[in-house]
């Protein structure tokens, strides 16, 4: 009986000091280390002070001279607005950058890449906050946005991408939708078309004067197509793209029916990925899963 009480004490007290070890260990990390908040890069142009009349969606601001700010890098869900019905957590994500930007006072700071405008006029810019948090990726960590790499403002590309990784390794938020997890070519119907992420054989490659295109093993007389356009080969120098045949492929990419064929355009490595791996999460009872992205060394 003596030993048994004995025994309970030594493991309470054990017990304790790894919880408390543990709790001052989290506190001695810096912010950084527990969130990648502030992906930033050299590149990009000197902060510029704004401040938010109004916020969109999570992907789209109102300054208050009048600018609208179209965030570099991401896709967030979109929401309900005139005949368009609100997509999943479009109206949250909306609810998290407006709850965000409140905290701070509504200032931000805006700093801009190679291309300033879109071709609705809008402002393109990556958004931080005073403390140097970046915002595109504060919403992809929680779930709320999808990585959208569009040339020439991709400097961020694979900052944001760890990210979106992140948060689908926890299947959080957006990640949780059946219509974002991988599909297999046989999931395709002939109506399907938007955004997927689509695992599936590269049958052959082809190049002529526009894109390098790869074609994918398919399942019905449907072409499954792959193009990156010959101006954006220069973002894939360290993906030896001629090794791909025969290779499994994971891409991300909205995909297009057209002419009978899917077709589906990259424009950064980014969105290719290696087939999923099975990932360990001790807050579930089943094994999630982890699409890491390509890291190829460079082409001799």
């Amino acid at each position: 009986m003596a030993r048994n009480k004995a025994t309970k004490k030594l493991y309470s007290f054990l017990r304790k000091a790894l919880f408390m070890s543990a709790f001052f260990l989290l506190l001695s990390f810096p912010k950084q280390a527990l969130y990648a908040d502030n992906c930033t890069s050299e590149e990009l142009s000197a902060p510029e002070s704004a401040a938010v009349k109004f916020v969109y969606d999570g992907d789209t601001l109102l300054l208050t001279d009048k600018r609208k700010i179209r965030i570099i890098g991401i896709d967030t869900p979109e929401t309900k607005h005139h005949k368009q019905k609100g997509q999943p957590y479009g109206a949250k994500a909306t609810e998290a950058l407006r709850a965000l930007l409140k905290r701070h006072n509504n200032r931000i700071q805006l700093r801009f890449s190679k291309q300033r405008r879109d071709r609705y006029s809008r402002t393109l810019a990556h958004v931080f906050l005073a403390d140097g948090t970046n915002v595109s990726n504060w919403l992809l960590e929680r779930g709320y946005a999808a990585v959208l790499p569009f040339p020439p403002n991709i400097v961020l590309a694979n900052c944001y991408k760890t990210a979106e990784e992140s948060a689908q390794l926890q299947s959080i938020k957006i990640w949780q939708l059946e219509s974002r997890l991988i599909k297999e070519v046989t999931d395709l119907t002939k109506r399907f078309k938007g955004n997927i992420r689509l695992r599936a054989t590269v049958k052959k490659i082809k190049h002529n004067k526009k894109y390098l295109t790869l074609e994918l093993e398919s399942n019905s007389k449907r072409k499954i197509l792959v193009k990156i356009k010959n101006k954006n080969l220069r973002y894939f120098k360290e993906v030896n793209l001629n090794d791909l045949t025969g290779n499994t492929i994971i891409i991300t990419g909205k995909l297009k029916s057209k002419r009978k064929k899917w077709i589906i355009y990259l424009n950064h490595p980014s969105q290719l990925s290696l087939p999923q791996t099975t990932y360990y999460s001790p807050n579930s009872e089943i094994n999630s899963k982890v699409a890491p992205t390509i890291k190829w060394s460079k082409p001799d």
